[in-house]
C-alpha cells in the first residue's frame, strides 16, 4: 500500500518491447499504481509525458534518439510534478554524476530485482528518493548543500551533457553528419562540441576517441 494513498500515474520509456510489457503488467497488478503510457523512443517520451503529466517517469537511459539525460532535463524544464526515476543496465561514472545533476528521483539497475524498482516507485511517490545499492555506494551527502553528489569526479565531468551525447554517438560509429540529424542539431554544432570534447580529453583521433568511451562504459565494446 502506497503512504500517500492516492492513485499513483506512471510513465515508461523503454525501448525493449518485451521490458514494456512486463513493467506495465508490475505496475498495473500493484493497489495505487496505474501505467498512463508506454513508449519505445524519447522524442516519444518527452510527447507522452507532456500529455500525460504521470507522478513518476520510469526512463532507460540508452534510448535510441536521445539519451534518459536529455529527456530527464526536458521534464525538469517543463513539467516538475513528474519526477524521474532511471531504470537501466548502465552505471558508468559519469551516468550517476549526471543523475545527481539533474537531481533525478532515483536510480535502479535492471540487474536488480523487480521489488527494488517498486520500492523504488513507492519511495518516489513519497517524496523521497531511491538509489541501487550500487548506485547507493557512489553517493556521499554534501552537507553545505544538503544535497547528494558522487563520491568522484569523472575525467568525463569536464563535458557538458550534450557533449557526452556527441562523443556517445561518435564512438557508436555515427558520422558528424548523422550525429547532427539524431540530435536535431547542426552539422557545426556537432564538429564544435566535437573540437572542445578532443581538446577538453586531450584526445585527437577519432579511434582512440571510441576506445575512451569503452574504456568509461559510455558504449558497449560489443
Amino acid at each position: 500500500m502506497y503512504e500517500n494513498q492516492t492513485l499513483v500515474t506512471i510513465g515508461i520509456v523503454e525501448p525493449l518491447e518485451l521490458d514494456q510489457y512486463a513493467l506495465t503488467n508490475l505496475f498495473n497488478s500493484q493497489q495505487g499504481l496505474s501505467v498512463v503510457g508506454t513508449v519505445g523512443t524519447g522524442n516519444d517520451g518527452i510527447q507522452m509525458l507532456s500529455e500525460k503529466h504521470p507522478d513518476i517517469a520510469i526512463v532507460e537511459i540508452d534510448l535510441a534518439d536521445r539519451s534518459g539525460f536529455d529527456l530527464a532535463s526536458e521534464i525538469a524544464m517543463r513539467q516538475r510534478k513528474t519526477r524521474v526515476i532511471f531504470y537501466t543496465a548502465a552505471m558508468p561514472d559519469i551516468f550517476v554524476e549526471q543523475a545527481m545533476r539533474w537531481k533525478v528521483a532515483g536510480y535502479v539497475l535492471k540487474t536488480d530485482s523487480l521489488n527494488n524498482l517498486l520500492a523504488a516507485v513507492r519511495e518516489v511517490s513519497s517524496g523521497r528518493r531511491y538509489f541501487s545499492e550500487q548506485i547507493r555506494n557512489k553517493l556521499v551527502l554534501d552537507p553545505a548543500a544538503g544535497q547528494l553528489k558522487a563520491t568522484f569526479t569523472a575525467p568525463l565531468g569536464r563535458l557538458s551533457d550534450r557533449q557526452i551525447e556527441v562523443l556517445r554517438n561518435l564512438a557508436f560509429g555515427l558520422s558528424v553528419k548523422d550525429v547532427a540529424r539524431k540530435m536535431h542539431i547542426s552539422v557545426k554544432s556537432v564538429d564544435s562540441h566535437k573540437y572542445r570534447i578532443m581538446q577538453s580529453l586531450e584526445i585527437h583521433d577519432r579511434v582512440d576517441l571510441a576506445r575512451y568511451a569503452i574504456r568509461e562504459g559510455l558504449v558497449s565494446a560489443s
